[in-house]
């Protein structure tokens, strides 16, 4: 059994051929180029009719004849842009859904649609039915910070959550506020000191003017953190001891939390005689 594979450039045939009693006979004679015509480029005048294509449009020109009018032609019809917009409640489209009106549902697709939402499938960013929780979500950085003097920015918005659990790190005196994006409201120069994470975030105490907190427009016309080139972040030594001070304060003031502090101001006014392992177990 021999086989030969002959091919043009739009279709191949497998031919087979049995063992016959002309073995003399040769198939390669009369059917293969010579190496001449190989080395020759391919003459399309002897593609036949039948096999011929136009070349397929770039994928830009498709895009131009179906959503930008032609400069210097005339329109066929109107384009996306310049079809007319409706506006359409998201409770409009709730009940196509429950009636299950797909021919509604399928012309919706052919107009422009302003989607509005209904007053009642809206919340207020304060209200109490809404539990607040930064820890899942798809976003590439997230910066929450409290609206007032407090921790609202990472403590749940409801009066029990046994869920809710963070870990205080007060070690972190050396670590830099370094988020490059976002707006805190104020110049974080040696105003940020990290206490530690909860619910995949990093928890940070910020000490900002008072200004800032009484009068909002002060703090909204502060720049973006990539606007303005700031200063070290970290507080000082004495503010930290400071800090450090009032959060086991804080903390021994919830029951069953066994944080003691024995000396409230520390053992002296000048912060270097001591340290905060001799006056607290935090």
């Amino acid at each position: 059994m021999r086989g030969k594979l002959l091919g043009c450039p739009d279709q191949f045939h497998a031919l087979n051929y049995g063992s016959s009693s002309d073995d003399g006979f040769d198939i390669d004679e009369g059917f293969l180029s010579s190496p001449e015509d190989e080395a020759s480029p391919f003459n399309l005048d002897e593609v036949p009719l039948a096999v011929e294509s136009e070349d397929p449009l770039q994928q830009r020109e498709v895009f131009d004849s179906i959503f930008l009018a032609r400069e210097g032609q005339d329109s066929t019809g109107p384009t996306w842009e310049q079809t007319p917009i409706c506006n359409m409640s998201l409770s409009a489209f709730e009940r196509l859904f429950r009636r299950k009106d797909k021919t509604s549902a399928a012309g919706s697709l052919l107009r422009r649609t302003n989607l509005r939402i209904d007053p009642q499938f809206t919340f207020a960013s304060d209200d109490g039915r809404l539990l607040w929780d930064a820890s899942k979500h798809f976003l590439d950085f997230v910066l929450v910070v409290s609206g007032a003097i407090g921790l609202d920015a990472f403590l749940p918005n409801t009066i029990s959550d046994h869920t809710f659990t963070v870990t205080l790190d007060f070690r972190l005196q050396t670590k830099q506020f370094k988020p490059k994006f976002g707006k805190l409201g104020f110049d974080p120069t040696g105003s940020m000191m990290a206490i530690g994470n909860g619910g995949a975030c990093e928890l940070w105490l910020a000490f900002c003017p008072l200004v800032n907190v009484e009068d909002i427009s002060v703090a909204d016309e502060a720049p973006l953190l990539n606007e303005k080139k700031h200063g070290d972040t970290r507080l000082s030594s004495r503010h930290f001891r400071m800090a450090v001070m009032f959060v086991a304060y804080a903390l021994g003031k919830i029951p069953n939390m066994h944080i003691h502090l024995m000396h409230t101001y520390g053992t002296d006014e000048d912060f270097s005689l001591w340290k905060i392992k001799d006056v607290t177990n935090i």
